[in-house]
């Protein structure tokens, strides 16, 4: 009879740290309409200067929640 035992990785098998701190982060976004291949809803993540031209076009929003939308009657007045 076998026994089956885990051996634990060694040490020097760590994950590598990250040697790529110049590039930047992806800025999260929340589309409010649609745009390419995005629909409103949809979040994604974009570099900071393409979130930017998004958000300044008023076609998303920086973070992952839609503005809400102002109250408003839904029967048109006479």
């Amino acid at each position: 009879m076998t026994k089956n035992t885990l051996e634990a990785a060694p040490e020097n098998n760590a994950e590598p740290a990250a040697t790529d701190t110049a590039r930047p982060k992806n800025v999260i976004v929340t589309f409010l309409r649609p745009f390419t291949r995005y629909v409103r809803g949809d979040i994604a993540g974009f570099q900071p200067a393409e979130a930017e031209r998004l958000i300044q076009k008023r076609v998303a929003v920086k973070g992952t929640q839609l503005p809400k939308e102002p109250e408003t009657d839904k029967e048109p007045k006479a």
